[in-house]
C-alpha cells in the first residue's frame, strides 16, 4: 500500500503495575522486586500501540473511568500517536492490573476489572471506523465489540479477533482472522493438541484460525491445512503484552495487504521483540521487525 494502513482496535485499555521479582513463587512473607514500573496495558490497547510503532494509523475505542488512571492512559496514547476514542464514565474506576514478572521473564497477571465502566456502543463516535482497512477486537467490552464487528461487516472491513478465553465466543462467527491463546484453544475445543484444536475453533468455512504458542511459535490454518510459523529466539526480559503485540502487528500486516505467511512472520518477530524489554518499551519499528522476520525458517506443514 502507498499509504500506511489504518488499524481500528476495540477493547481493553488498562494500567499495568509491573514488579520484576527476584523469585516466583514466593518462599516467605516478603519477596523483593528488582524493578517496578507503571505503563499502559490491555490486549486491544497494546495492539494499537504496536500498530502505531510499525507506522500504521491506529485508533482505539475503549471504556475508561473518571480517575487519574484514565488521565495517565490518555497522555500515553497521545505520545504513542494512537487516536483514542474514550468513553469515560463518571465516578467509575478504570481497569488496572498487578503484574509479577519472574526472573525468566514469565508474567503472572492479577487484574482488577474496574468499577462502573460503561459498555454502551451508542455513546461512542464510530465515524472513523469506516476509514480502517482492518479492525481488531478483544471482546473485553462485548457490546461495543459486537457493534464494531457488525459495522465492519457492513463496510467490508477485515476483522481480527484476539481471544484469550471462551467469553463472548458467539462473536467469533463475525471474525475473519481468529487468533486465540493456547489456553483458549484448549478451553473451547477440549483438545490438548493445538493442531487438533484448529478445525474445532473454526466458525466459518472461510475463516483463518490460529493458536499462539509463545516461544513455540504459532499454528494456523487458512483453509489449506495447518501450518507452523516459528518464533524468533530472543533474550526474554518481560513477556507482558507479547501476545497483544503479535495481534497488533498481524492486523497491521493484513491491513497493509501482506499475505498471511508474511503477516505471521512479522507478527512473530514483533511478539518476540516485545519480550526483550519492559512493557511496551521494546515494541519495534517496521524495519527492525522485518529484519528479524527475515531470519525465520520457512514455514512447514504442522
Amino acid at each position: 500500500m502507498s499509504q500506511p494502513p489504518t488499524v481500528a482496535c476495540v477493547g481493553l485499555a488498562c494500567l499495568d503495575h509491573v514488579w520484576q521479582v527476584e523469585r516466583f513463587p514466593p518462599v516467605a512473607s516478603r519477596t523483593y522486586a528488582r524493578t517496578y514500573s507503571s505503563h499502559g496495558g490491555g490486549p486491544a490497547a497494546t495492539a494499537a500501540v504496536a500498530a502505531a510503532r510499525l507506522g500504521g494509523r491506529a485508533h482505539l475505542w475503549a471504556s475508561l473511568g473518571d480517575d487519574p488512571t484514565a488521565d495517565f492512559l490518555e497522555r500515553e496514547f497521545a505520545r504513542e500517536g494512537v487516536h483514542l476514542h474514550a468513553l469515560r464514565s463518571r465516578a467509575a474506576r478504570s481497569f488496572v492490573a498487578a503484574v509479577l514478572v519472574d526472573p525468566a521473564g514469565e508474567r503472572f497477571i492479577f487484574p482488577f476489572r474496574g468499577e462502573g465502566l460503561r459498555d454502551d456502543p451508542a455513546a461512542f463516535d464510530w465515524t472513523e471506523l469506516a476509514e480502517a482497512e482492518v479492525m481488531l477486537t478483544d471482546a473485553r467490552h462485548p457490546n461495543a465489540s459486537r457493534h464494531a464487528l457488525e459495522l465492519a461487516r457492513e463496510r467490508g472491513i477485515t476483522t481480527v479477533g484476539d481471544w484469550s478465553d471462551r467469553r463472548h465466543w458467539d462473536q467469533t462467527e463475525l471474525i475473519d482472522h481468529l487468533i486465540v491463546s493456547e489456553e483458549c484453544a484448549r478451553e473451547v475445543s477440549g483438545a490438548g493438541d493445538p493442531i487438533a484444536a484448529l478445525p474445532l475453533l473454526r466458525r466459518r468455512s472461510d475463516q483463518l484460525v490460529a493458536v499462539t504458542l509463545g516461544p513455540r511459535g504459532i499454528v494456523w490454518d487458512a483453509g489449506e491445512g495447518p501450518v507452523r510459523t516459528a518464533a524468533p529466539a530472543v533474550q526474554v526480559i518481560d513477556s507482558t503484552g507479547a501476545g497483544d503485540a503479535f495481534h497488533g502487528a498481524y492486523a497491521f500486516a493484513i491491513g497493509a495487504d501482506r499475505e498471511v505467511r508474511a503477516a505471521m512472520r512479522l507478527a512473530s518477530a514483533v511478539g518476540a521483540l516485545a519480550c526483550t524489554g519492559p512493557g511496551r518499551d521494546a515494541l519495534p519499528d517496521v524495519a527492525t521487525a522485518d529484519g528479524l522476520a527475515a531470519t525465520l525458517p520457512h514455514e512447514e506443514p504442522a
